[in-house]
């Protein structure tokens, strides 16, 4: 894989990281940067998946059996480590940490399984339509019929994908992979910062989706040193969310600048996981955490 792959998704996943940090930025320098050049970290996420797809993954057997390997089993695992940590503050501490469930069924139809809005844990609701993607890839490509049962309840009782912008940049990733051969590159990135203008004077909530293909198209063929981060950048996205629930009471006993706050919570995020990412590297069997990786 090349090596501007995993720096390219490691930013992704920092970005996505401040979007979910606790503040009350309403306005200002520090609110655009942290709140929204980070939402550009998913659509980046979206356009290598669909890249490497075309890539790596459409030419390997048994798409659908490493997919439940590599995203279903640790989304599952990430979703239910954070629904028991819930459940034992709401029922042995009195502390209830829920703002968009309640405490009935709905904990399992959408904080675990995610039918109809992002599960318990927000941030993995990239991985849940990613897997529904690659779900519907291996059975037109391949034929898997085991498939239909996961696409099937989706499709009776809930949204097959939650975000469209996902399955569109996940093709575009693909039509990249496809064709970029056939494009001259300058001309690519001329073309994508004149969309990136227009759209800034007309439909701005749009930018982030050329200003994210920009961004890929000229970092993904700079050569840099090879560092493998894929399982750390992996568990940062999967377990930054609850470790940023868990801290920030904690920080905001201590902490009133709410710049610092915001850097501590990232800060925490990253040496935690990082911690997490050194353990289940001692440990083998925790590479299931991380799908293999």
């Amino acid at each position: 894989m090349k090596s501007s792959i995993e720096l390219i998704r490691l930013i992704a996943v920092i970005l996505i990281v401040f979007t979910h940090t606790r503040n009350e930025l309403e306005y200002g320098v520090a609110y655009f940067i942290v709140e929204r050049i980070p939402t550009f970290g998913t659509a980046i996420l979206s356009i290598i998946s669909g890249y490497l797809y075309y890539e790596i993954s459409r030419r390997k057997q048994n798409l659908f059996l490493r997919k439940i390997r590599s995203l279903a089993i640790p989304y599952l695992i990430a979703n239910i480590i954070v629904l028991v940590l819930v459940l034992i503050a709401y029922y042995f501490l009195g502390y209830d940490t829920l703002n968009r469930l309640s405490f009935d069924s709905s904990l399992i139809t959408e904080g675990l399984f995610s039918f109809n809005s992002p599960p318990i844990n927000p941030p993995t609701y990239f991985i849940r339509d990613i897997f529904i993607i690659f779900s519907i890839i291996a059975l037109i490509t391949q034929k898997e019929f085991k498939t239909l049962f996961v696409i099937i309840p989706y499709l009776l009782i809930g949204a097959l994908i939650l975000r469209l912008d996902v399955a569109f940049l996940f093709l575009i990733g693909v039509l990249y992979s496809k064709y970029n051969n056939h494009f001259d590159k300058k001309f690519l990135i001329i073309t994508t910062i004149i969309l990136s203008i227009i759209l800034s004077l007309f439909y701005i909530d749009y930018l982030k989706f050329p200003l994210s293909f920009l961004v890929f198209i000229l970092l993904i063929d700079v050569q840099f040193r090879s560092f493998n981060t894929g399982r750390f950048s992996y568990l940062l996205h999967l377990y930054h969310s609850p470790v940023i629930v868990i801290s920030y009471p904690l920080l905001s006993t201590f902490i009133e600048n709410p710049i610092i706050k915001i850097i501590a919570q990232i800060l925490i995020a990253l040496c935690l996981v990082y911690l997490l990412f050194l353990i289940t590297k001692k440990y083998t069997f925790l590479k299931v955490l991380s799908g293999g990786r």
